[in-house]
């Protein structure tokens, strides 16, 4: 049985529209020691439990292995390990929370200097895992 090892290490905010409430944001992460980069359109109108279990679920299909299924039959059964999926999971839920309610402050407001304000604070945005 093999163990297939993930770490995130961040996200960065790459562009958002304002408009659409759509963010573009650059996902690092390693896969068995092989990093990647993906980015991402993420809807900031959804909720932010959503957005955290969808990014969850998107890096821990990108440790779905080919199997070859001539292999002995223990040798197509692996493992998926998050490291520190629980710490990860409480630090995108507290950073979406913070910038689902920018974006929700950001659509209410009608001043145009609070407007741009959280539009900064949204576009300068990222975190590291």
């Amino acid at each position: 049985m093999k163990q297939v090892v993930i770490q995130v290490n961040g996200l960065k905010m790459v562009n958002f529209d304002s408009g659409t409430y759509v963010a573009k944001m650059k996902l690092s992460y390693v896969v068995d020691g092989k990093a990647s980069e993906t980015l991402l359109n993420l809807d900031l109108k959804n909720k932010s439990e959503g957005i955290v279990a969808g990014l969850i679920g998107f890096v821990k299909r990108q440790a779905n292995q080919n199997v070859d299924e001539r292999d002995d039959i223990l040798d197509q059964l692996y493992i998926k390990k998050l490291i520190d999926e629980e710490r990860i999971e409480e630090k995108l839920s507290h950073y979406f929370i913070k910038l689902c309610e920018k974006v929700k402050f950001m659509k209410s407001n009608k001043n145009h200097v609070d407007h741009m304000k959280f539009y900064q604070e949204i576009k300068a945005s990222g975190i590291s895992l």
